[in-house]
């Protein structure tokens, strides 16, 4: 993820996760987008000071200074006049803030499928000022997985691989490889 040195805190950039993994008989694997705390790494837009494993949840909503707005994240970094904030956009805002761009639509957060074996998928995306999203770690209830024959499981993907068994369906069920990544949108 490359990062504008100096960006104004004006700015509101949209930043994507995105994953990928190896998929073994899995129909579909969802971010929760709700009831889900994510672990965030963020930088300050004006400087260079770094916070990692900051926690972000949607259903968290802070009252911005000056403003009628919220965020779910406000923070100060240590040499800043102002807090910055950070809000998970749901894939409804996503889709209203840039419904007029095709290509971004493109990347609107969405479930992986079977079809998405080994390619990165948009999963979440944040809208943020005067902070950048540098990283996502990934907890072991940020998703959800339905297997191929209908069954749930909540997988644990702070780990790379994750394997269990649906013992009704005699089938195993497994995300490999899995890894994450963070981009900006502008």
């Amino acid at each position: 993820v490359r990062f504008a040195q100096k960006r104004s805190l004006a700015a509101m950039p949209v930043f994507v996760a995105y994953a990928k993994g190896e998929l073994e008989n899995v129909g579909t694997l969802s971010p929760r987008t709700t009831k889900s705390v994510w672990i965030i790494d963020v930088k300050h837009g004006q400087s260079d000071e770094v916070r990692e494993g900051v926690t972000i949840d949607a259903e968290d909503r802070v009252e911005l200074e000056g403003s009628r707005g919220t965020a779910n994240l406000v923070l100060k970094f240590a040499d800043a006049a102002e807090k910055a904030q950070c809000s998970i956009l749901t894939a409804e805002e996503f889709k209203a803030k840039f419904k007029n761009k095709k290509q971004a639509l493109e990347l609107t957060p969405r479930a992986m499928t079977a079809e998405d074996d080994s390619q990165f998928v948009p999963f979440l995306a944040f809208e943020a000022r005067g902070l950048d999203v540098a990283a996502i770690r990934v907890t072991g209830d940020n998703f959800d997985l339905i297997d191929t024959a209908g069954t749930k499981f909540t997988p644990d993907l702070s780990e790379p691989d994750w394997s269990d068994y649906d013992a009704e369906q005699d089938l195993p069920v497994s995300v490999t490889n899995f890894v994450t990544k963070v981009e900006v949108l502008r």
